[in-house]
């Protein structure tokens, strides 16, 4: 086997013009662009993209001449790219064919997929005639299984593929698996999450395992590698240990050489101010600017400030329009902003995301809901909220019909089972006291 070396990124979420601003819409391209002049100039075997490529599954004409503008100079320098579904990508179940799939037709990528067949997943070589399959060979002696986003099902159909593996027999190619799911995440936080025990038995059979899905960077003993997203699709993910950015991967004899490059993007200042000391609205600004002036955000900066404490003048007396503009303009921020907490109870605060940001009033909402009748016991209501928000969001985005259910008949089980098993251990230790 020859030296060689690739790169894999993931989470472009290219088409995302983020808070409406013309500008956001460039950002993502740019950041994809990035990937695309360093393969070029390490003239790699090929880029792998792990899902997300784009950010709707319906995207304008402007988004697709992004990315075939992007796409073009990697076909024509002879550097493959090989891509899969993420949840963004797939097509919505009344249409026939994502857009991914469109590039594929058209030359671009390879878009590799499994195939169901009565139920079952198959896994099938690449056919150039038909541009299909699920797997691909290349030149350097590689092999690069491709598996789209499964959803819920992630976990359960990957004994599917250990089988298939086991049945190819012995092979001295170098070996890729990509996944779009989260490894040892935890459901209440990501779908699509795999639990690493199911995945582990696949050592065996793969070099490589080429994730996305979360868009922060992480990496499992040296062998599962996510990258991150390549620019900050929502603000909270910008911080501490939420690094973004792809893999340049070298391979010399099977031995693999993994570094992670970081992205440059649109930095992201976040400060939470508490307006305690201040007696006025007039005061209130006065604190926000001298915190801004202590910490000052970058000029072109996305710019979110969440205002909390208790006051004793109403919350609703804060013209955040009026001061967001000015904080806009005197900065040379890109976007401001700005979420006012005050007043509300500490629990019941609302961290990120715009002013009275959605997610988070669902949040509420759902939990005012779920915890009413206290069927949930805490350690579970947490995961029920997010099961409910998730289930909302899939059916909003067209997600078939039988993936909703598919997804509530196996959180539901493990939810009753944890509230279950939580209940009586709670029963138990009340009767001891007794």
């Amino acid at each position: 086997m020859q030296e060689f070396s690739f790169i894999h990124c993931a989470d472009v979420h290219l088409g995302h013009q983020q808070f409406n601003e013309p500008q956001r819409f460039q950002d993502f391209a740019q950041a994809f662009k990035q990937v695309v002049t360093f393969a070029l100039d390490k003239k790699v075997a090929f880029v792998l993209v792990s899902g997300d490529f784009f950010h709707k599954r319906s995207i304008n004409a402007e988004t697709l001449g992004q990315a075939v503008e992007l796409l073009t100079p990697l076909r024509e320098a002879e550097i493959p790219v090989i891509a899969i579904e993420g949840n963004h990508d797939k097509a919505f179940y009344q249409d026939k064919n994502s857009w991914l799939q469109f590039l594929n037709k058209q030359g671009y990528l390879f878009l590799l997929m499994p195939e169901f067949e009565e139920g079952h997943l198959v896994l099938k070589p690449w056919d150039e005639e038909t541009r299909t399959g699920s797997w691909l060979d290349l030149p350097p002696g590689v092999r690069i299984y491709g598996i789209s986003y499964l959803g819920v099902t992630s976990g359960s159909r990957l004994p599917e593929i250990q089988v298939y593996l086991e049945n190819q027999g012995e092979d001295k190619k170098y070996t890729i698996l990509m996944l779009h799911a989260a490894i040892n995440r935890l459901m209440a936080q990501d779908l699509g999450g795999i639990k690493q025990e199911v995945i582990e038995p696949f050592r065996e059979y793969i070099d490589y395992v080429a994730l996305g899905h979360i868009h922060s960077r992480y990496e499992v003993d040296n062998w599962l590698f996510n990258p991150g997203s390549l620019e900050c699709v929502h603000l909270d993910e910008y911080g501490p240990n939420k690094e973004k950015g792809f893999y340049y991967v070298k391979v010399r004899e099977k031995e693999t050489e993994v570094q992670h490059i970081s992205s440059s993007y649109r930095p992201v200042y976040r400060q939470i101010i508490s307006l305690n000391e201040s007696i006025s609205p007039d005061d209130a600004y006065d604190l926000i600017y001298k915190q801004l002036m202590e910490h000052r955000p970058s000029p072109g900066a996305q710019v979110q400030i969440i205002l909390q404490g208790k006051i004793q003048y109403s919350p609703l007396k804060l013209d955040l329009k009026v001061l967001s503009e000015k904080i806009k303009s005197d900065f040379s921020s890109l976007y401001v902003e700005i979420i006012n907490n005050t007043n509300l109870p500490e629990e019941q605060t609302l961290q990120g995301g715009a002013s009275a940001k959605r997610e988070e009033i669902e949040k509420l909402v759902f939990a005012q809901l779920l915890g009413a009748d206290h069927f949930l016991q805490e350690e579970a209501l947490d995961t029920a909220i997010k099961v409910v928000q998730d289930i909302k969001e899939m059916a909003l985005i067209g997600e078939e019909p039988k993936e909703l259910i598919e997804m509530l008949l196996h959180y539901g089980e493990d939810l009753i089972t944890e509230n279950s098993d939580v209940g009586q251990e709670a029963g138990h230790k009340e009767g001891v006291k007794e």
